[in-house]
């Protein structure tokens, strides 16, 4: 199967669309998207190109291997945008600083735009960010739970995970979600990841929550962090309407190529 080394904020929302919905209709699809049925049959036909979609009369499901790898798909979506995220992210926490990141695609990306930086001690989950982080030599500190290997996207979970977890104490907790709700907050899927990030959350000084704008009123099913609960918000566009209203309380940071400066990440 070939994968496309990006996708598009679109494409990649439909395949979160389609990981949530086993098979859809295009008119279905376009509605959930606000567009024409021309831009979607357009985008099915590029992601069946590329064999992340099967298109069958009237609908689309995912191809069999996407659906056995979700991950690495993700690490593949929208990378510019969360190089960019991630370069922002990064200047927002000082050298020195201990913070846990979570096992997102996005937190490789954080991880990787990491290497620069000295002293950090770094807690998380994903031994893809683990590894990323190792690529810096001994410039940080890595924290690994115990638990159970999750192969789909190499995350340590379980019991002794989440253990570890509510024993953290960390200056920054830094996460991506699947979806951000003006009325759910922050919204996952995985059970798991969902309990991680509640362990941690109390216990951080500052919560940092990364999610480009294909994020924005996106599918999701579990609050993993209301708003009240987050203090930065790093996305690569502005929300808008209702979400813009429960947001605004946050310091917003904009992904743009200009980085924003380190100084106090929860200042508003």
């Amino acid at each position: 199967m070939n994968i496309t080394p990006t996708l598009s904020a679109r494409q990649e929302r439909i395949v979160e669309i389609l990981r949530t919905t086993p098979s859809i209709t295009t008119v279905e699809l376009a509605q959930r998207l606000g567009v024409s049925g021309e831009t979607v049959r357009r985008e099915l036909q590029t992601l069946a190109d590329d064999g992340i979609v099967q298109k069958f009369h009237g609908g689309v499901s995912l191809h069999r291997d996407v659906q056995e790898s979700p991950f690495q798909l993700r690490l593949r979506s929208n990378v510019a945008a969360k190089r960019r995220m991630a370069r922002q992210v990064s200047a927002l926490l000082p050298d020195g600083a201990s913070l846990v990141l979570d096992n997102s695609s996005t937190a490789c990306f954080v991880a990787e735009a990491l290497a620069e930086r000295r002293g950090l001690t770094v807690a998380t989950p994903s031994l893809e960010v683990a590894r990323a982080l190792a690529h810096s030599g001994d410039r940080h500190t890595v924290m690994l739970p115990g638990g159970t290997l999750r192969s789909s996207d190499m995350t340590l979970a379980g019991a002794n995970a989440l253990r570890f977890a509510a024993q953290l104490h960390p200056d920054y907790l830094v996460v991506s979600v699947a979806a951000l709700s003006a009325r759910g907050g922050c919204l996952d899927f995985d059970p798991f990841e969902v309990e991680f990030k509640q362990a941690v959350s109390p216990h951080a000084g500052t919560v940092i929550v990364a999610a480009d704008a294909s994020k924005f009123d996106a599918p999701g099913l579990i609050t993993t962090l209301p708003w009240d609960s987050v203090h930065v918000l790093v996305t690569d566009r502005a929300p808008e309407g209702e979400l813009a209203r429960a947001t605004a309380h946050l310091r917003l940071v904009l992904a743009t190529d200009a980085v924003s400066p380190a100084a106090d990440p929860a200042a508003p």
